[in-house]
């Protein structure tokens, strides 16, 4: 595979989440003027990163650490610049210890290396196919994810440059003497460091210890005035005036969300986010209620030139109950962001244009006080706006209670025969409980079609690790939609078909067993949304398509969090809303039924569904994974996506699931306005897989354009 570039034109984070989704082997180049950079990549993870300055820091920090001594630390210099080898293949030779023993040193190089790439402004890249062995450090790791946090740390590292102007700028230390006792050993090393004038980046450079953690530790001392800047010298050119390395919102973002975390009151919060939406947005309400009514407001307009005019309200402004949204919010304790609409509290403060966006967030929420502040724009944005932004500091704004998280335990259900609480959502009730149409719906599950007999077939084969791609295709082959359909997804975007694809042998390889494996259940599973009825034809496009979405974001999502088989979470998204199919194949009437008391009634699908039917499309979807012999992660993820803190076991896939779920009901092709109640959910989610604000937009920016490209995966 052909794999080139200029660092100019195609960011280095995006050619090592592209080589990570493909799961290649070999090397990535690097050159920069007279530097030379590698990566080693074996199936899409991370072994090894290698460059002058990486090797200069690891060398640094085994002495630190007392793993080498003086002359060890001169035999393997000399060895390096004898031979040209890096210092990991030489610490091999050497067998001065096992690698393993120093695989938290080794990944740090890794960082270096991903460090140092992200900074550069300029180079060219080159990735070579290469077969490539793993050695005994048994270092494994994700790419991706490792990508999207060393690109934070760069971003800071480029903040901090801008603060103190240049690297080359010197620092000394200020500590009287005898002040070093109880101090952390590194701040200490640091200290040492700069009893002399030192230049900030010789400092980073020699330092035992990461390149960032030493920034980050120089910016905390002089902060904290240990450490003091010396004057820019005279002979360092001025900076000059170079386009930002970073994205002016994102900036203002990061900026923002410092402020309101150091920030320890509400105003103070409140200051911040009026600061950043006088940026961007065109109009700025801060309005204080007294139990249900209005009692003031405070207007900011800005004109196109950005001037700013304030105006004040007071009395009795309306009442919140007669408004909608401000009640959802306010009891929600979550912000809207959408399109204008229509508020007569609204209107009556400040003239609302006919386009545009806005937001309405809570601000402080009890039984007789509550704050919100409106924004609203007099245009739409495009691509990334204002808005995404936005709603990542709303939640530091107003953080959720996370009590109101919680999740009942089965035994909340448990309640004795006569009950009216309803049963827990996915939950199989017992036999002698059932109605008759629980009983009916049961019963059809072993009258719905088997699993196809020729996809069958193929996932046994690749199930078994002694099986070859001659089985497979040989498999595969007797199905001719089902080799169009490989070959065309092997020439796709979505899979990097740079260069296209002719044979399904080309194809199988080019996809791997895995992505086959995942596909063929996708294909195969296509035709039960698509019966010949017309209740299958109405509601069985957007169930499939909901699912296709679910799976692509799930994979997506495994990937951000480390997940072992990205693939496994793509064929659980597809399959998690299975039981709904069950009830549309069985009782379409009962289906329509169930549309009907979502919308006259307001109740959540899991609540009409159990109205109607007893229980609900999580326990069918269960039902018919067992009979299909799905996966036992499959069955789980689709019994307790809608509880996956009550999964017995594959929980972190279960959430993957579950937030995959969530994110095709809000980014995806139909969009669901009754999800804005499952946000404190969502946050909940992105803590369990570890997804933060920076992770999640690019998360949100590769799912947006997975689901453009979902046709691909999706038709027959």
């Amino acid at each position: 595979m052909i794999f080139q570039g200029d660092l100019s034109k195609y960011h280095p984070a995006d050619a090592l989440m592209f080589l990570s989704q493909l799961s290649l082997n070999g090397v990535l180049s690097i050159a920069c003027d007279q530097r030379i950079l590698t990566l080693a990549f074996k199936d899409g993870y991370l072994l090894d990163g290698q460059s002058l300055k990486a090797d200069e820091k690891i060398l640094r920090v085994l002495r630190f650490r007392k793993h080498i001594d003086m002359a060890q630390e001169r035999q393997i210099r000399q060895i390096r610049s004898e031979t040209g080898m890096p210092v990991r293949p030489i610490l091999a030779e050497l067998n001065f210890f096992q690698l393993a023993e120093i695989k938290n040193i080794l990944e740090l190089s890794i960082h270096e290396v991903l460090l140092e790439l992200f900074l550069l402004e300029t180079g060219t890249f080159h990735f070579t196919d290469t077969t490539m062995d793993a050695d005994t450090a048994g270092i494994k790791l994700a790419a991706g994810a490792l990508a999207i946090t060393v690109l934070s740390q760069a971003d800071e590292f480029r903040d901090f440059e801008k603060t103190i102007v240049t690297l080359d700028r010197a620092v000394h230390q200020k500590l009287p003497a005898g002040s070093l006792e109880g101090m952390p050993l590194e701040e200490r090393v640091l200290t040492h460091l700069t009893a002399q004038p030192i230049r900030v980046g010789h400092l980073i450079a020699t330092a035992p210890l990461g390149s960032y953690q030493t920034m980050q530790l120089i910016e905390q001392q002089l902060a904290a005035g240990t450490l003091c800047l010396c004057e820019v010298p005279d002979s360092l050119e001025q900076p000059k005036n170079t386009p930002p390395a970073i994205d002016p919102l994102f900036a203002a973002y990061k900026q923002t969300l410092r402020m309101l975390i150091s920030a320890d009151d509400v105003l103070k919060k409140l200051e911040a986010i009026i600061a950043f939406c006088k940026n961007y947005y065109d109009g700025i309400l801060i309005l204080t209620a007294k139990g249900t009514r209005l009692v003031h407001c405070k207007v900011i307009t800005l004109d196109a030139q950005r001037s700013i005019r304030q105006q004040s309200f007071k009395g009795d402004l309306g009442g919140i109950d007669q408004d909608p949204l401000f009640q959802a919010v306010q009891r929600s304790r979550i912000g809207f962001f959408g399109k204008l609409f229509p508020s007569t509290l609204i209107e009556r403060l400040v003239k609302i244009p006919l386009d545009g966006e806005c937001a309405l967030l809570p601000v402080l929420s009890s039984p007789h006080l509550s704050m919100f502040c409106y924004v609203y724009t007099e245009r739409a944005y495009s691509g990334i706006s204002p808005h995404h932004y936005l709603e990542l500091l709303s939640w530091i704004l107003a953080p959720i209670d996370k009590s109101a998280l919680a999740r009942p335990s089965t035994e909340a259900y448990s309640e004795p025969s006569g009950s009216s609480c309803p049963p827990c959502p996915g939950k199989i009730p017992q036999a002698d409980g059932l109605k008759k149409n629980m009983a009916r719906l049961v019963a059809h599950i072993d009258d719905l079609p088997p699993f196809p007999a020729l996809a069958a077939r193929t996932l046994e084969i690749l199930a078994d690790p002694n099986a070859s791609m001659e089985e497979v295709e040989k498999t595969i082959a007797q199905d001719q939609a089902m080799i169009a359909k490989m070959i065309k997804v092997s020439n796709s975007v979505l899979y990097g078909g740079y260069q296209k694809v002719a044979t399904l042998r080309q194809a199988l390889t080019r996809l791997g067993a895995k992505t086959t494996k995942s596909l063929v259940l996708a294909s195969s599973t296509r035709g039960y949304f698509f019966k010949n009825r017309n209740a299958m034809k109405t509601y069985g496009q957007f169930l499939w398509q909901h699912a296709i979405e679910t799976g692509m974001a799930a994979r997506r999502i495994a990937e951000v969090c480390g997940h072992e088989d990205p693939e496994q979470a793509f064929v659980a998204g597809i399959m998690h809303d299975i039981g709904k199919l069950v009830i549309l194949m069985i009782d379409d009437e009962k289906y329509k039924e169930i549309q009907r008391l979502k919308v006259i009634e307001k109740l959540s699908t899991l609540e009409a569904e159990t109205e109607a039917l007893g229980m609900d499309h999580a326990a069918l979807g269960r039902l018919l994974m067992e009979k299909w012999h799905m996966p036992e992660a499959v069955q789980v993820c689709t019994q307790f996506h809608h509880r996956h803190a009550d999964a017995p076991q594959f929980g972190p896939l279960t959430a993957v699931v579950a937030y995959g779920n969530y994110l095709s009901h809000t980014l995806g092709s139909h969009p669901l306005n009754d999800h804005l109640e499952d946000e404190p959910l969502a946050h909940a989610l992105q803590a369990i897989i570890g997804l933060n604000a920076s992770s999640y937009m690019l998360l949100k920016v590769n799912i947006l354009a997975d689901f453009q490209n979902s046709e691909i995966v999706g038709e027959s």
